[in-house]
């Protein structure tokens, strides 16, 4: 009797143990709950979803995907991209089932051992291979080593961080091949293969990892250590003695400490004008506001880029990769605003800027809606990503900071100059322009031009002047708060 107590304890413990909050909170009141509470508990599984992804937890993610089907069908919504997920699932499990118990165990066990540091990006530039992690990293992360064989050397690094996507070859860049692959659940192996010996030169800038080679030396060594460096500091070459390579041709240049890369995106262009108001285009305003601002910064003592230069459609997964690529400390999309219908035309007018998260409100929505149209296939390409940026707390928080920052010193300036200019707040919407971004980014939509005084206030050289001093006064003084 007492044996079989200690059996239903197991087994009591082992459904605790196993059993999901979330999952069980929607089998228990889903179907008899309101559409409002079956709308709330479908994002609560979406999300759970969105975390099965990161930790690639299989069982939990199938178990989140059926549920959403039920769901989306059961509130009229597209259920047709988690069916697909969740067949390319099945089909996957099938194929690798392992017969093995004692093996399946383990399988699973090492599964959710997934590293807390995640390697989120890859990219070529300044003759180097860019890594980007999510969060800042050192030289206990890593281990480097050589392999000579069939006249072959392969250069490896592990780090100790998950491969959050699919493995990467770069063909013909740095080396014969680069590879970026998972080790396993906890380790990234970056190998360079060339039929000659290489040095690896490498380079710690916080959360990044800048990794270029030279030409082969005479002596065929490989760095076998990394020199820990703070990140404002100059960067040294790792062994001086074997590795003559100028490192200005890779690495970035130092900075002052008040120094920051800023990306600046002027919304729309080329044939997607934006708003419109007969003469009028959303895309030549803010590109005459993105130019000042730029010049702001730059005096200032910043290194500025553009997301387009000229009148040009640019797609919104671009932008912010482009942002990402220049390492930017911050991204700003610049945008004008505009009413829904004449009727509202002379109502609506101000400044606001906007972070990336759920809208809370019909006019942040109508905003996105607005911008966001444009480029209507990227949102299933970001559908995730979107979800994913939910779950970065920190950067939320980073953006929601910047955008009370510019949106107060904004209205500042522009009221020393023009009476009335209507302060419509910061704001959180679902920016598309904003998803994928690694650094803190904000949308300031400028005021509107729909507006019969306001519209054509935009493109006078003291309202341009105004808002973009206020723009740069509030970058820094979020900088100033936030070093």
């Amino acid at each position: 009797m007492a044996k079989m107590r200690n059996i239903l304890a197991f087994f009591a413990l082992s459904l605790c143990l196993f059993a999901n909050p979330v999952l069980d909170k929607f089998d228990k009141n889903f179907n008899s709950a309101t559409r409002t509470g079956k709308l709330s508990l479908h994002n609560e599984v979406k999300k759970l979803y969105v975390s099965t992804l990161i930790k690639n937890n299989t069982d939990l993610k199938k178990q989140s995907l059926q549920r959403l089907v039920k769901s989306s069908k059961a509130l009229g919504l597209n259920s047709s991209q988690y069916e697909a997920d969740l067949r390319k699932l099945n089909s996957k499990t099938s194929k690798s089932n392992i017969a093995n118990n004692k093996n399946s165990k383990i399988a699973n066990y090492q599964k959710a051992q997934t590293s807390d540091t995640y390697l989120l990006s890859a990219s070529k530039g300044n003759n180097a291979l860019n890594l980007k992690f999510n969060k800042s990293i050192s030289q206990k992360d890593f281990k480097i080593h050589s392999l000579y064989k069939n006249k072959i050397y392969r250069n490896m690094i592990d780090i100790k961080a998950t491969l959050n996507g699919k493995s990467i070859t770069y063909k013909n860049f740095l080396a014969n091949e680069v590879r970026v692959y998972p080790l396993d659940k906890q380790t990234t192996r970056i190998t360079f293969i060339s039929p000659n010996q290489q040095n690896l030169n490498i380079k710690i800038l916080d959360s990044y990892l800048v990794i270029s080679t030279s030409k082969f030396l005479n002596k065929e060594v490989l760095v076998k250590g990394l020199k820990k460096q703070n990140t404002q500091q100059k960067y040294k070459d790792f062994n001086e003695e074997a590795v003559q390579t100028d490192t200005q041709n890779f690495a970035p240049a130092p900075r002052a400490s008040s120094a920051k890369t800023i990306v600046i995106d002027p919304g729309h262009g080329g044939n997607d004008p934006g708003a419109v108001n007969g003469r009028l285009k959303e895309k030549i305003v803010v590109m005459d506001i993105a130019t000042k601002l730029s010049k702001e910064l730059k005096k200032r003592g910043h290194r500025v880029y553009f997301t387009r230069n000229k009148d040009k459609f640019i797609n919104l997964r671009t932008r912010t990769k482009f942002a990402n690529d220049k390492m930017a400390d911050i991204f700003i999309s610049i945008h004008a605003n505009a009413a829904p219908n004449k009727s509202k035309a002379r109502s609506m007018h101000g400044i606001e800027t906007f972070f990336l998260s759920p809208a809370r409100s019909e006019r942040s929505k109508n905003a996105a809606a607005l911008e966001n149209k444009s480029d209507i296939d990227e949102m299933n390409y970001f559908s995730k990503q979107t979800f994913l940026n939910f779950l970065n707390r920190e950067k939320i928080i980073a953006s929601n900071k910047l955008a009370i920052d510019i949106q107060r010193e904004s209205l500042l300036a522009l009221r020393k100059r023009y009476s009335g200019v209507s302060d419509g707040g910061v704001r959180e919407a679902p920016f598309w322009v904003l998803v994928g971004a690694l650094m803190p980014a904000v949308l300031v939509e400028v005021g509107y031009i729909t507006h019969p005084s306001e519209g054509p206030r935009l493109y006078e050289n003291t309202y341009q002047d105004s808002i973009a001093k206020g723009i740069a006064n509030g970058l820094d003084d979020y900088f100033r708060n936030n070093p």
